[in-house]
């Protein structure tokens, strides 16, 4: 996988919108699609909501589970564009955050997992969901294949930004 480069301009308005889609239909009520779409790919969203570092005003953003460590209770999301995401620079200004998982709020801590963590993280997703992952690569370049051996793909992963949502309690909304 290839890092992220901080200084690539921002992606356009349709991959925009393709991403915030979810989003906006969670917004709206339309909760049926997410729970479709996690059906036909197997994978899992939440929200995230963030305090902004220079407003303070609250923020959401909806992302892709790529690992859950039932153990730990902490879920595993990575950030389309790097540090470059808005949500990656609140995080780290202000690391204590809501998520709202399946309906529920609940207090969270994000930290940064990016490293030996998050390449076995990734790793065991991309596995799990080749075709996802595939798609994801088509729209954000983290890797250029999919297709080289396990070692080498972890080696590559090392540097792909991974980032730990632990949940700090069970919440409710």
């Amino acid at each position: 996988m290839r890092e992220i480069d901080s200084s690539a301009r921002r992606p356009g308005s349709l991959p925009r919108l393709l991403f915030r889609l979810p989003l906006l239909l969670e917004r709206a009520g339309i909760r049926w699609t997410e729970r479709l779409f996690a059906r036909l790919m197997g994978v899992q969203w939440i929200v995230l909501e963030t305090i902004g570092r220079r407003s303070g005003r609250p923020h959401e953003v909806m992302l892709d589970v790529v690992g859950y460590d039932r153990a730990r209770n902490t879920y595993y999301v990575q950030p389309a564009y790097g540090d470059r995401s808005d949500w990656v620079r609140n995080v780290r200004a202000q690391p204590t955050v809501s998520v709202r998982i399946g309906g529920r709020r609940i207090p969270a801590r994000v930290r940064d997992a990016t490293g030996r963590e998050g390449a076995e993280v990734v790793l065991r997703f991309v596995r799990a969901h080749p075709h996802y992952a595939r798609l994801i690569v088509w729209f954000v370049g983290y890797v250029e294949s999919l297709d080289a051996s396990d070692d080498k793909l972890r080696l590559e992963l090392a540097t792909t930004p991974v980032f730990a949502v632990e949940v700090l309690g069970t919440g409710g909304e």
